[in-house]
């Protein structure tokens, strides 16, 4: 081969008897076929291969196959972050007329993409209490195609009864779509409980280190081949360097929620009798208004998020603010190291004060995303500043 030639397509094959430990990064967008028969075969899905980057890579499917086993799913479709698996969701499973019953607090954007572009595509949503099993069950109609719900919701953890809305909701053919984010598969398993369809913003727990955009949606094959399509002619796919730092993350998920609900607790605990403090809101103090329901559906770690009101409102959030050492200001959750936001000012903004009320999001409320650091640095760092 000339100069040119070798430039263009030298250097791109290594033979080697030995495999990769970590699995490689697949940043190609096209795939070679050798013959006819090999396209006919893999386009129509009877041979295992790829195509073409926005249908998937090695990467996306190793990040599907792990994630599907941990939550018990048969199936998982990876795509640019957690609002694209919501556009995938919508898209895939939704058609003009249908209705859907969601929570009241569910995950801001997801609820005004609902009220804005589901609406603009002729699917109604109607929000209600997820607490209470039984608004929920009265508010589905003939029209309803699925109930959508947070395993734990943001910013007061609170849970939905998953069994027995699976209870009420799978005679009557309506999916349980349920957003697990804020828990992650080392914490709640949806599908355990009758979920039919469960979402992760892979940015959160599941990656678990800040560096990386993503969303997965799991469920039964034929649901998801759907999502799937959905997603390649919406160009929501997630890519392949992404899907690789997600696997990366997953590794751990384990070790880091058992570590990150520990101290979680303990700081719930401790900040739950501090003068400062209002109320502490967490699934794993008997305190919580749902701790039973918590315990039944969370035997092991109940998470590593937790909330608190600070009885000066919001001066005392600015005076936080400005004494805290250790703990960071940042508008998300799930990463390796303690961080905190203020939803009043950030999820929940756009809320008047009134709609804020009615949800329990008052002037001092402030949400903790517990990382890996030692917990006596965090308890020393939170007493000083709230003294």
């Amino acid at each position: 081969m000339n100069f040119h030639t070798l430039a263009a397509r030298g250097g791109r094959d290594v033979a080697s008897a030995s495999r990769p430990l970590t699995a490689p990064i697949y940043q190609t967008n096209v795939y070679v076929f050798e013959d006819v028969e090999t396209v006919e075969s893999v386009w129509e899905g009877k041979t295992p291969g790829y195509v073409y980057g926005r249908y998937g890579t090695g990467n996306h499917t190793m990040l599907e196959d792990l994630v599907a086993r941990l939550e018990g799913a048969e199936a998982a479709v990876a795509c640019a972050s957690g609002m694209g698996a919501t556009t995938a969701l919508l898209l895939g499973l939704f058609s003009a007329g249908d209705h859907l019953v969601a929570a009241r607090d569910l995950y801001g954007t997801t609820a005004s993409f609902l009220s804005s572009e589901g609406a603009r595509l002729g699917v109604e949503t109607t929000f209600v209490d997820a607490t209470d099993t039984g608004r929920i069950l009265e508010a589905c109609s003939p029209r309803t195609r699925a109930v959508f719900v947070e395993a734990l919701s943001n910013p007061l953890l609170l849970l939905a009864d998953l069994p027995a809305l699976s209870a009420g909701l799978e005679p009557r053919g309506i999916e349980l779509i349920v957003d697990a984010s804020m828990a992650s598969p080392a914490v709640l398993r949806p599908i355990e409980h009758g979920a039919t369809l469960v979402m992760h913003s892979l940015t959160k727990f599941i990656s678990g280190h800040g560096d990386m955009t993503g969303g997965l949606v799991l469920g039964r094959k034929e649901n998801m081949d759907r999502l799937r399509e959905a997603m390649i002619r919406a160009g929501t796919n997630l890519g392949p360097f992404d899907a690789w730092l997600a696997v990366r993350g997953a590794r751990t998920l384990g070790v880091r929620l058992e570590r990150q609900s520990a101290t979680a607790l303990l700081l719930a605990q401790l900040l739950e009798h501090h003068p400062a403090v209002a109320r502490a809101h967490y699934p794993g103090l008997p305190s919580h208004p749902q701790h039973v329901l918590a315990r039944r559906l969370m035997p092991g770690p109940m998470g590593a998020i937790l909330s608190v009101d600070l009885g000066g409102g919001a001066l005392a959030v600015e005076r936080l603010m400005a004494r805290t050492r250790l703990l960071e200001f940042a508008p998300s959750f799930g990463d390796v190291a303690t961080t905190w936001t203020y939803p009043a000012r950030t999820s929940h903004r756009r809320l008047s004060d009134a709609d804020k009320a009615a949800m329990g999001i008052g002037p001092g409320l402030v949400r903790l995303s517990v990382g890996l650091e030692d917990p006596g640095d965090l308890i020393q760092d939170l007493q000083q500043a709230l003294e």
